[in-house]
Formats: C-alpha cells, structure tokens, sequence
C-alpha cells in the first residue's frame, strides 16, 4: 500500500470524526479548517452517528427490543427499505403485516407531497413495470415477512454477518451488489437479533466506493475488479492497523470492518475531489445539522 495513502485516509477519518465531536461541544461552524470538508457533504465514519440511524435506534429498534425477533427483523427491513424517519414515525411499527395498508399509505403520502422514500440511496423497481409503492411492499418485502421465520433460524444458527448478508440478499430487492441487505444486517448488529456477530472485525460487503478507495491505497487503477476475499483481506489489514494513524479522540473498539469499509468510500469521494476528479452531489450545509442532529 501507498503510505502516503494510508495517512491520508486516516487523517480523514480522524478529521471526519472531529467534526462531528465539535459540533456536540457546541463549537459553532465551521468544525474545520479543511476547504473541502468545509464544503461538501461526507457522511460519518461511524454508521451509528448519522442522523437517521441515531433516530431509529432511540424510537424504532430500542424500543422494540422485547418484541419477536421476527418482528425486529422484518421491520428494520422495512424502515431501510423506505429509509425515512418521517415514513417510519407516521407508519408504525408492524406486528401484523397489511400489504394493502402500507401501500395505500405510501401512495396517499406520495400524492400530498410528503417525504416517504430516502434520497440518500436509490431503490430501483428492478425492470418491474409497477408503481414503486407496489414492487417495495409486494416484491421488496411481502416476502421477507412470509420467509422471517426461517431468516431468523438462519441468523440465529449462524452467528455470523456475512451469512445473514447472503441469506437475506437471497430475496428480490435485497441481492445484487448487496448494499440493502448489508445495512440490514449492520442494524441487526445493534439489536437482539445479531448482537455479537463473530465476523464483526473479519468481514465487510465492500461496495463500489470502497473498492475504488482500496484501489487508490495500492495505486491502481481505480476501476480495477476486486474479489471479495481480497477486499476484506485488505480491510483487514487497514483494520489491524488503524491504531499506529487515528487519534486517541477514536473509540478504537468501534472501529470494526463496517468502519473501514464505509470510510474508504468516503475518503474515495474527498480524493476524487482534492485531485480534481470529480465532486460529491451534495454540499454541505452546517446549520441544517445544528437543528435535525447528528453531523
């Protein structure tokens, strides 16, 4: 590896982090002197500080944590499915799947205009010539709820992250590149269903992001295919040694495989843009988080 790179790519992480511990500390903005995390938009590299997972751990997963484990299943499914807070605030917690409710729900809330699905990832009909509200809850996950008892024994029998990931990207909507059923799978991690996953420090589902990011710290051509064993063998190593380059403000025992993974996307956006490779889609806006939470 490249160890300018390396550097680099820690001392994103660790200036990322930083934001977000200024701005709990009441520091007003900016929380850096970096120009260009001063203005574009990169998400944490803690999964468990954005703004939406924040909120659905404290009203939605929390909460529930008594319920079935089918239960807690089929609804974290269903809040990253749509992914918003104000669908899953408005809807409810299911214990009793009404297919026809939810899309009559969804489609009433689509015509007054008011914010459903998430525009921070896109959820495809996959070439179904449906309404979205249709092919999310008849396709998507109608299923998941008719199958959840066999997820569970799955999930349960195993123990594991990356097979409850290949388990669950088994059923439409939730396979391909597999990003849906990996956030699935990383909530479950924070819940009863999937609390100690024995893969957590071993393994990652590295999406297009983080193996553009991997490519660049060895200095390869950036669109270079990588095998999944030889993207988690080298998040591994990135894992191993995050100690000797982040700061002691990182919550080292947070830093697991998800972090590493996540973060090499995000560092492959500042560096597209600190070479003049291209530039995120969103800005970022620091009085919007000073009032929803969560940097």
């Amino acid at each position: 590896m490249e160890a300018d790179a390396i550097e680099g790519f820690f001392n994103w992480i660790n200036e990322r982090h930083a934001i977000y511990l200024r701005r709990l500390e009441g520091t007003p903005p900016p929380w850096t002197a970096d120009p260009i995390l001063q203005e574009y938009k990169f998400t944490n590299p803690f999964r468990e500080n954005d703004r939406v997972t924040i909120w659905m751990r404290k009203h939605w997963t929390n909460e529930q944590d008594t319920c079935p484990h089918e239960e807690i299943l089929f609804n974290t499914c269903m809040f990253r499915m749509v992914g918003t807070t104000e669908f899953a605030s408005s809807h409810g917690w299911v214990t009793d799947w009404d297919p026809t409710h939810t899309k009559k729900f969804i489609q009433d809330r689509i015509q007054s205009g008011e914010k459903t699905f998430t525009g921070a990832y896109i959820i495809t009909n996959q070439g179904i010539k449906k309404p979205k509200s249709e092919v999310v809850v008849d396709e998507f996950l109608t299923p998941i709820w008719e199958d959840r008892y066999n997820i569970i024994r799955h999930i349960k029998n195993n123990a594991s992250l990356q097979k409850a990931h290949q388990k669950l990207g088994t059923y439409k909507g939730w396979g391909g590149g597999g990003f849906m059923a990996y956030e699935v799978v990383t909530d479950l991690m924070y819940t009863p269903v999937l609390p100690k996953p024995e893969d957590r420090y071993t393994w990652a589902n590295a999406g297009p992001g983080a193996k553009r990011g991997l490519n660049r710290l060895h200095g390869r051509p950036l669109n270079k295919a990588l095998k999944p064993h030889q993207c988690n063998a080298e998040m591994r190593k990135l894992l191993i040694t995050h100690g000797l380059f982040t700061s002691d403000y990182i919550p080292s025992e947070d830093v697991d495989m998800r972090t590493i993974e996540h973060s090499l996307c995000e560092w492959d956006k500042y560096e597209r843009v600190r070479l003049g490779q291209g530039r995120p889609r969103a800005k970022f806006k620091p009085q919007q988080y000073i009032k929803k939470g969560g940097v």
